[in-house]
């Protein structure tokens, strides 16, 4: 890993990122960040429930990790920071918190802007390792 960019091989966990650049200000609550992370995504769900964790992107920087318990319809848990949220149709929310401090570490405020080709416009990529 060169300074604070992590090629392809640094992420050796199944990861979803997924970037909220739309959503991400400076200053939000740990509660805001999940609830923007956390949903809801056109993903397919079957791929989805083998990543382990999912890193919250913006910018291709990766703002948090969070460790997955499971993925669920959209608008199946409310969120409270975003009461009004449309819930579109065959969406996906995932459940989790914060992952344990040593991913944390390994892999927050690293870019991974790298390994997205440019003018990739899906919110969501799959980094699998082991399945």
């Amino acid at each position: 890993m060169e300074d604070n960019i992590l090629a392809r091989e640094d992420i050796i966990e199944n990861v979803i990122a997924i970037k909220i650049n739309q959503a991400y200000r400076e200053n939000m609550t740990e509660l805001e960040l999940y609830e923007a992370t956390r949903g809801y995504w056109k993903i397919d769900v079957k791929r989805a429930e083998k990543a382990e964790y999912v890193f919250s992107v913006y910018k291709g920087i990766i703002k948090e990790v969070y460790k997955i318990k499971e993925w669920l319809p959209a608008g199946t848990i409310p969120r409270s920071t975003l009461p009004d949220a449309e819930t579109p149709a065959d969406r996906y929310e995932f459940v989790g918190e914060v992952a344990e401090e040593t991913i944390r570490n390994k892999y927050i405020e690293k870019s991974i802007a790298n390994l997205y080709r440019k003018g990739e416009a899906n919110p969501i990529k799959y980094f699998y390792t082991k399945l």
